[in-house]
């Protein structure tokens, strides 16, 4: 149980890693919401200028970018440039995180059913319909990971967005920076934290649309196995 929980918990946290990484480094998304959400009319600029500085930001955050950050139109304060070094660093992160907490999820699984196998030779012999099995009970709890902590979050987003954004912010950073002047750092008018927003329930809803696909994936791994590809198995394993 305890094997299933850690394994099930790490395939979430890469299923978070990767929403994140895919909403936030989505240029269309951005692009998609500027009108709606008032971006440009607000902001003062062209939707090309304001597209243009955003796209050069997103590309600077990707792990694979080497160079330094200067906006092809906006001036940027030291703790400005900081904060979105900081910003890089954490988008690194969780690119990586994707690849680590799911390859470790599928290393747990292969380990628990192993040890099982290894203390009993009638598990042995049956570690190859064992393992569909073991991997359907870890997609259910992936799943169900998946349907609750979206709706708690959406539940803190809709009660009271603002603060929850403030308190993320002081969680992943250990100082001031991420706190704008428009004056001196003019980003911040085209980052308005109804954007943000709209980035969580973007985040939320690919959660929700991977907990229907785990699900699907359980109930295919659930099926029993036919006597005749069990026997298959145990033949080979024992050959």
């Amino acid at each position: 149980m305890l094997f299933t929980f850690i394994s099930g918990f790490l395939f979430f946290i890469a299923l978070v890693c990767l929403g994140t990484t895919l909403i936030i480094h989505c240029r269309g998304f951005y692009h998609l919401l500027a009108q709606p959400l008032k971006i440009i009319s607000e902001s003062g600029l062209t939707k090309e200028v304001v597209l243009r500085n955003y796209d050069h930001l997103i590309e600077y955050c990707s792990p694979f970018y080497r160079g330094s950050l200067s906006f092809p139109d906006f001036p940027s304060s030291p703790s400005a440039l900081s904060h979105f070094a900081e910003t890089k660093t954490l988008f690194s992160y969780l690119s990586l995180g994707v690849p680590v907490c799911f390859f470790a999820g599928v290393l747990l699984i292969a380990l628990k059913v192993w040890g099982r196998g290894k203390r009993c030779l009638k598990s042995r012999l049956q570690i190859p319909a064992n393992l569909p099995a073991e991997f359907s009970r870890t997609l259910h709890f992936t799943a169900r990971l998946c349907v609750i902590v979206p709706f708690a979050c959406l539940l803190l987003f809709l009660f009271d967005f603002h603060s929850a954004f403030y308190r993320m912010h002081h969680i992943l950073f250990d100082n001031n920076d991420w706190i704008f002047d428009a004056a001196t750092d003019p980003v911040i008018t085209i980052l308005p934290e109804r954007y943000f927003l709209c980035c969580g329930m973007g985040i939320i809803l690919f959660l929700l649309l991977a907990a229907a696909v785990l699900s699907h994936l359980q109930n295919h791994l659930s099926k029993p196995v036919p006597c005749a590809a069990r026997q298959k198995n145990v033949f080979s394993v024992h050959s």
